[in-house]
């Protein structure tokens, strides 16, 4: 398992696993995650993840502030859920375009996290396919619309994204745990 983590800024109420190769790399393919840019809306009962082809967008409280994220890389799907006081969890499958899927801010544009190198490694090393992602938070209410400047203190939301290869598509959006309904509509 690969982990990062770290503080990182959210912006318009969310964080982003988005493909972006790096610049002069010739990536030759038919779709570009622009091409599925803005994500769709959440569908009615789900309010924390949200998934196109080439994207996945985690939704924040806070409209704009930093949030700790953690990225766990993984070989296949875990057995049971992550350790911690989780107040929603929600899976969803989605279609990398690419090996380069990396964290970012709800701009759709990799952040600089506050250590240097932290959200670098791409969540799908094994390439363009079919990858699931659960999404965990805890404290998302906590910061409710606020927006908050850099040199402002951390809210006290946190998320931890599992990400793992599928090798098949598998759409379904499932709500493991949270609240009815949910936080945000």
């Amino acid at each position: 398992m690969d982990e990062m983590r770290g503080w990182v800024m959210a912006e318009y109420r969310s964080i982003c696993l988005v493909d972006d190769p790096p610049v002069g790399l010739d990536v030759t393919s038919a779709e570009d995650v622009d091409d599925y840019l803005p994500p769709p809306d959440s569908p009615e009962g789900f309010d924390l993840v949200i998934a196109a082809p080439g994207i996945v967008t985690v939704t924040t409280g806070v409209m704009r502030g930093r949030v700790h994220l953690t990225v766990q890389v993984l070989d296949s799907e875990p057995r049971d859920l992550a350790t911690g006081n989780w107040e929603t969890v929600e899976e969803i499958g989605f279609r990398a375009l690419s090996a380069y899927t990396r964290a970012a801010a709800g701009t759709y544009y990799p952040f600089v996290a506050s250590s240097p190198g932290t959200f670098e490694e791409s969540v799908t090393p094994t390439g363009a396919g079919f990858y699931r992602v659960r999404a965990h938070e805890v404290n998302r209410g906590s910061a409710l619309g606020e927006h908050r400047d850099d040199g402002d203190p951390p809210t006290e939301e946190r998320f931890l994204l599992q990400v793992w290869p599928t090798g098949t598509e598998n759409e379904d959006h499932r709500r493991i745990t949270g609240r009815e309904p949910p936080l945000l509509l």
